[in-house]
């Protein structure tokens, strides 16, 4: 009898003849599972340290800086300056040129006072400042103040009844301030979408006033530093201005490069009556998404604008939003006072409420004097003459506290605002009611 016959590893089916096979003893199995759970373990640690560190690092890098963006220099984070203009020997090549558009009706449009909510704050006085900035250097027709509820408040009576401006070439008197009642939106598009939040109704608004009367939107925190008109601005069919985005530690320096903006704010909307580019807008609504807080008011417009490009013109970020909303630049403009408004060249900043709520709010006549940081030497070009007597006699107390700002009229850029947390504390001026 053969060995191998007789041996356990002989397969029985094969009878003489149809060879020999091999059965292993054992087979090799592969890594068990109490091996991959150990090894998870010893590196879970590790893994959420790493985690935590790009989450911390991400909306606080320290390495980051407003001055990171420019090189260091006394001018380190003002726009560099542009090279002069071509001289032009004649304009007999331009004869065929079709003549250009009337200008852009002078009118400014602000969208306010959505919210249902009763016993609303007064109306703050930062907000009668920023409306101030714009009749002085604007020198508007008319200021189309749209809301559902009207505001109150020793602030907002002052706005209310402003005394306007003679124009000296037709001795009309320019500048009132005219309440008209904002649609109450409801929904949008044709599968009627709801439109539930103050945010997205705000939106909404601005672009069908523009669309239908044409002028100049503005935010309630924007200042207007220079007139738009002396820039051409009036002669565009649609002037929209450039959001950065935020330096992180996934987005370092480089990361807010001129031409991928994190989109077109829509803070500071200049556009003519009936503009195409408003119309596309206003239909790119029918995706509308009420969860996405940016994606219409900011991401869309830049969609659009590459889309688009003949439509619009598109203004630097140092235009209007300039510094940003982040950290190192909130600290810049309210904690320091190395930020020069004057010498930036900039046409309007957008005080980003949202993030400077407590500086904005602990300002009134007495505190803009006593407080000395970028943006109150920026604002307090547009006190008014023997205005802090004036308060104090009427005994009125706004300009504290609450901002009275509904969130819905507030531009808020949601996503980092809400992960950000409050304002940095990197020495400079501590704001309060207490400040003296």
């Amino acid at each position: 009898m053969s060995v191998f016959r007789d041996s356990p590893f002989w397969n029985s089916d094969h009878g003489p003849g149809h060879g020999r096979e091999y059965v292993p003893m054992t087979v090799r199995e592969g890594r068990t599972q109490p091996y991959y759970r150990s090894l998870a373990i010893r590196l879970l640690p590790s893994l959420l340290i790493f985690g935590f560190g790009i989450i911390i690092g991400s909306n606080h890098p320290l390495y980051l800086s407003i001055y990171s963006r420019r090189p260091l220099s006394p001018s380190s984070i003002l726009p560099p300056a542009l090279p002069p203009a071509p001289p032009v020997s004649s304009t007999s090549s331009l004869a065929y040129l079709p003549d250009p558009k009337e200008d852009i009706p002078n009118l400014v449009h602000y969208v306010y006072g959505l919210s249902d909510e009763p016993d609303q704050p007064d109306f703050p006085y930062f907000a009668y400042l920023a409306i101030r900035s714009s009749l002085l250097t604007l020198q508007p027709d008319e200021v189309w103040f749209h809301c559902i509820h009207e505001p109150h408040g020793y602030w907002w009576d002052r706005i209310k009844y402003y005394e306007g401006y003679m124009d000296p070439s037709t001795g009309q008197v320019k500048g009132l301030v005219k309440v008209r009642r904002a649609r109450d939106v409801q929904w949008i598009g044709k599968d009627k979408k709801p439109v539930t939040h103050f945010a997205h109704k705000a939106d909404i608004i601005r672009l069908e006033v523009l669309r239908d009367y044409g002028g100049i939107y503005l935010d309630i925190d924007t200042f207007v530093l220079r007139p738009f008109a002396t820039h051409g601005l009036m002669r565009q069919d649609v002037v929209l201005g450039m959001e950065a985005h935020g330096l992180t530690y996934l987005r370092g320096i480089g990361g807010d490069e001129e031409m991928n903006p994190k989109g077109l704010c829509n803070a500071v909307i200049v556009a003519r009556k009936g503009a195409e580019f408003i119309d596309r807008w206003l239909t790119s609504y029918e995706g509308f998404r009420g969860d996405k807080w940016t994606e219409h008011s900011v991401e869309m417009p830049w969609t659009l604008a590459k889309m688009y490009p003949t439509l619009l013109t598109i203004l630097s970020e140092r235009a209007f939003f300039w510094p940003l909303w982040t950290d190192d630049h909130i600290h810049a403009v309210y904690e320091t006072t190395e930020y020069d408004f004057e010498l930036s060249g900039q046409l309007a900043y957008h005080a980003w409420e949202s993030k400077a709520r407590p500086y904005l709010s602990a300002l009134d006549p007495t505190t803009i004097h006593q407080i000395d940081t970028s943006f109150t030497r920026m604002a307090r070009r547009f006190v008014e003459p023997d205005e802090e007597r004036r308060w104090k006699a009427a005994g009125a107390k706004d300009g504290a506290g609450e901002t009275g700002l509904d969130k819905g009229d507030e531009e808020v850029e949601w996503e980092e605002v809400q992960g950000a947390g409050g304002g940095n504390r990197r020495g400079g001026v501590r704001w309060s009611r207490e400040t003296t």
